[in-house]
């Protein structure tokens, strides 16, 4: 799981990269010095647009962190064998399992619970495991509601509840939420990058920017903890009664 630190970090510094380009950008037009790529003058339309790839680019700081966080805990549960795995781990594979290759006819819903039939009795092996992603674009709701599925303990610490509260200036959302409302908004055209961080200023967005990183990085330190202290694997009580019953 260290992957995901050094993932996390390395998206950080490609960010802060990224925010240097607008603020120099901001500090020449501000103070009215011609700034120009070739022959393109360039004006505040261009840092608006870039103000959008910066919405744009901190929301898949999110997804990426989560699809490599979806990826490593499935190595790690693959790992053992599904007569261990917790009732929570179970749930969730069968939950990804059941969607596939599923046309609503009785032969495919038969031929879905032989095939994962055989693999829980370990006649073939698990291959590619992984998990269902909840519905919606990925935020603290959405994480929370994963962690839930998989018991992953997702405890708060005081500051950082405080700072991903619902808030007014993110229309009474949290700042995750208001990350992914917006991004969306920009990604499906229901905003023009010009348009789309235009209500921002580059300090509004590197605000939104470190409580996003803040817990991004509290959340990556749950699912390693997950990972590490094997929590997606039934107590040996459990264990021993569902193979005696086998």
């Amino acid at each position: 799981m260290t992957a995901l630190i050094s993932t996390l970090a390395e998206r950080k510094d490609e960010f802060h990269h990224h925010l240097l380009l607008a603020q120099a950008l901001e500090e020449r037009l501000f103070e009215g010095d011609v700034t120009s790529i070739g022959e393109i003058a360039l004006t505040v339309r261009h840092l608006r647009t870039i103000k959008s790839g910066l919405i744009v680019h901190l929301y898949n700081v999110v997804e990426a962190l989560m699809s490599r966080t979806m990826e490593e805990v499935g190595g790690a549960v693959k790992d053992a064998p599904p007569t261990t795995w917790s009732i929570e781990t179970l749930k969730e594979w069968l939950r990804f399992s059941a969607q596939i290759g599923l046309d609503g006819t009785e032969e495919s819903r038969l031929a879905m619970i032989h095939k994962v039939a055989l693999k829980l009795l370990q006649m073939e092996p698990i291959g590619d495991l992984r998990f269902k992603k909840p519905s919606g674009t990925w935020s603290d709701k959405v994480i929370s509601r994963f962690s839930q599925r998989l018991n992953v303990n997702l405890l708060l610490a005081p500051e950082i509840a405080e700072k991903i509260k619902k808030d007014v200036k993110y229309g009474d959302r949290t700042p995750l939420e208001f990350l992914a409302e917006r991004r969306n908004a920009i990604a499906h055209g229901r905003r023009s990058f010009e348009d789309g961080a235009v209500d921002l200023s580059l300090k509004d967005i590197e605000e939104l920017a470190n409580v996003t990183m803040g817990y991004m990085e509290h959340a990556i330190a749950a699912f390693q903890a997950f990972v590490d202290e094997k929590r997606y694997l039934a107590a040996t009580s459990d264990v021993l009664e569902i193979t005696s019953n086998v």
